[in-house]
Order: C-alpha cells, then structure tokens, then sequence
C-alpha cells in the first residue's frame, strides 16, 4: 500500500471516529506517522518525469519566445536543428504551445519607469474625415513619456515613414530632449521582418535613432500593456479632445494648435495614480533627457526626378523649372511630409527652396531666374548653328544645314499663356 492509501485510509477512520491510536494500530504505523498523514492533503500519484530530446535546448526556445511569442515555429525548428536538436518538430511545438500560453496567462506587474528612461510611441485612427476643405484619412502621432506622463500629439493625413520620423523630431522639440528608449508596437513603418523572422528596426529608425542617440525597442505580441500609457492618453485623446471638435471645420493647422492647448491644460491636472501633475513630474524628467542634437534629423521624402528639354521636373502632375544645366539630368527631391515645403537637391547640394502647388492641379511654376538661363541657352545654341560653314562646293544646301528638332512646347514659355509665377 503506498503512501497516499494510507492517507486516505487514515483519514476514513478517523471520520468513522477511530482516534490516533486506534488508526494507528489498524493500518500498522506510529501514532506520529498518523498525525502526518492526517495532516497532509491527499494528492495525486505522481508519474516518473522522462527526459525529451528538446529538454537541453529549452533554455533557447523560451527565451526566443519571451523576446517575441509569435517567433516563427519553422524557422525556431531550423535553428535548433543546426546545433545538435534530433528530435520531431512536433515535440518542439507541444514546448512552444505551453512557452505561449505560461507568457499569455502570465500576470503583468506594472511598474513605474524611470524619469528620461521611456517614452511610448503609437498613432490614433479617426476614419476619413473633412480636412481643409477635402476627405481623407486623419491620423494623431502620439508620443508619452513613461515617467512624467507628459504627451506630444500631432495630426497628420498620412501614416508613412517619413512623417512618423518627422513626428519624432517635433516630438523631440517639444519636449525639450530625448529619452533614453522609445517603445513602439508592430506598425511597419519601424519595424520590419529580417531573414530569420524576426522584427528588426527599418534603416531609417535606426538612422534617426543614431542621430538622437536612443534605443528604438518594440513591445512584446499580444502585450498591448506593455505600452498602457500611450494607450491610455489615445483612449483620453478619443473621448475628451475629439468630441471637442464636433461641429467644427477641420483643419490641420487648427487641429494642431488646440490640441497643444488641450494637452496643457491636461498637464496641469493632478493624475489619478498620483498625487502630483504631468507638469510636476516633468519638471524632474527634463533635466535627465538627453541633450537635442545641433541639427534636426532630416525626414523628409527622397524623389529622383529626370528634367526634361523644357528643363522642368514633373511632381504630383504638377511642372517646375530647374536650371537650364540640369537638362537631361536626374536631380533629388526632397518633400517636407508635414507641409509642402520642398528643397531641390544636386550632387554639390541644394539648388532652390520652394512651397509645391496643391497635388493634382496640372500647374505649371517657371521660375524668373530660369527663364532667363534657358532663353540665353536657346539663343547660344542658335547662333551656334548659324555660324556652321556650309560648303562652298555643294548645291544642294539644305542637305547640310543642321536643323535642331525641338518640340513646339519648348517655346511655350516665351508666348503668352497661363502659368504660375514665382519671385524669388
């Protein structure tokens, strides 16, 4: 009879009233082995653990899975194989599945960053909305401060990576400094896959990154927690500032500036959890943010454009002229994603600075200095060609005058016609 029979025996007895020594003599143990079988819980019998080809390389697979739960159970597979593992891709999933769900179940214990350690990246969707006069999708850039709680929103019509690096850098203004990390979720613009499945920071997070000088880090899958403050303000963001708008004409620029009043009013407020302000705690965090760089990151988009014979690059159907030079050539674009200010570069640096004209108007911008470089041009070609000697000795003239073939539109630009006018 094994140890738990003779607990549960004892305990029968002594329910049909049988004291410690009777029970003791009925079952054949000492009063002393009785009192501890009567005061032990009655458990199961416990089956002999046999070991698993996967046991030497659990220490790996769990700690792959705690950096990133929906790591790829395929590619896990490959990597264990290749350092010793034999067994079936089965036995090592059964592992991963219970991994999985010790992480999912785990209870998360919050805890309290650091002032300057943290801040909480993340964006806030409202739909397709009317801004400045035309529909189209409205989105908030928001960026928290772990410590402090303070808050940087910015609305923006697009989600790219431009503007979510052009963000950083308003962000990083506003704010006065750096934190040390910046946390972000799965969104695509920062993050994206390498080859062995996991995700990896896009180049151009890691180059803004290098020039702030912080460590961009992503919240675990299904962790949503992790990141609770950013969470938190986009929830108040939605349900205190955005009802706010109701019945309003939207602009960006409107948008912008309330919401900047709306967070400094909120900053003032003591926070449920503490007895103090954002504005109170910030005052500790600033002092330990990192020092703003001299220069700001340079987000903005990157279009090589070639320019014509009419020596104008095309951008969003719209026209613009270049320095008659540059004909033939391929010049750089670079277009703020938060305005429309563009800058054209070439390979020694910038040629001009200029605002784009709305997207799809078909415009056409020649600039006054241009104009003139291409009429002198066209004028040096031309007498170029008249001072072409044709032989004396030929009859036929026409044979060997050398025509230049230029489009019509060429000229356009000395008659009279619509087009926009810049002064420089």
């Amino acid at each position: 009879m094994d140890k738990e029979h003779r607990m549960l025996e004892a305990r029968l007895l002594q329910a049909k009233g049988l004291t410690q020594k009777e029970i003791a003599e009925t079952i054949g143990k000492s009063e002393r082995t009785v009192r501890y079988y009567l005061k032990q819980k009655p458990g199961p019998r416990k089956n002999p653990v046999r070991g698993s080809k996967v046991d030497p390389f659990k220490p790996m697979i769990s700690q792959i899975l705690k950096e990133n739960p929906s790591y790829n159970s395929e590619i896990l597979f490959e990597r264990i194989s290749k350092i010793g593992y034999t067994g079936k891709i089965s036995v090592m999933k059964d592992y991963v599945a219970q991994v999985r769900k010790q992480l999912a179940i785990q209870a998360v214990m919050r805890f309290e960053t650091e002032p300057a350690r943290q801040a909480q990246v993340d964006w806030k969707e409202f739909g397709k909305q009317i801004v400045d006069g035309k529909e189209t999708k409205l989105y908030a850039f928001v960026m928290v401060l772990g410590y402090s709680r303070k808050a940087f929103v910015r609305f923006t019509t697009r989600m790219d990576q431009a503007t979510l690096l052009a963000c950083h850098t308003l962000a990083f203004d506003y704010f006065g400094g750096i934190p040390h990390e910046i946390l972000y979720d799965n969104m695509r613009a920062a993050f994206t896959w390498d080859e062995e499945g996991v995700f990896k920071p896009t180049v151009r997070l890691l180059a803004l990154a290098i020039h702030y000088d912080f460590l961009p880090k992503r919240c675990r899958v299904r962790r949503p927690e992790t990141k609770g403050k950013v969470e938190r303000t986009i929830g108040y963001l939605g349900n205190n500032f955005w009802p706010r708008m109701d019945g309003s004409t939207l602009s960006l620029e409107m948008l912008n500036t309330d919401v900047v009043s709306w967070l400094s009013n909120i900053d003032e407020k003591p926070l449920t959890d503490f007895t103090e302000s954002r504005l109170e705690r910030f005052a500790r965090e600033k002092p330990l943010l990192k020092i703003l760089p001299a220069r700001r990151f340079d987000a903005r988009h990157e279009i090589p454009l070639g320019v014509n014979r009419e020596s104008m690059i095309s951008y969003e159907t719209n026209r613009y002229s270049v320095p008659p030079e540059w004909i033939g050539k391929l010049i750089t674009l670079k277009v703020d994603p938060l305005s429309r200010e563009a800058e054209i570069f070439g390979p020694k640096g910038s040629l001009r600075q200029f605002t784009l004209q709305p997207a799809g108007a078909r415009q056409r911008v020649f600039f006054p200095e241009d104009r003139e470089l291409l009429r002198r041009r066209w004028v040096h070609d031309r007498q170029a060609v008249a001072r072409r000697r044709v032989p004396r000795r030929r009859l036929s003239i026409t044979k060997y005058i050398d025509v230049e073939v230029r489009s019509p539109a060429a000229y356009a630009i000395f008659a009279e016609e619509p087009e926009v006018r810049i002064s420089l």
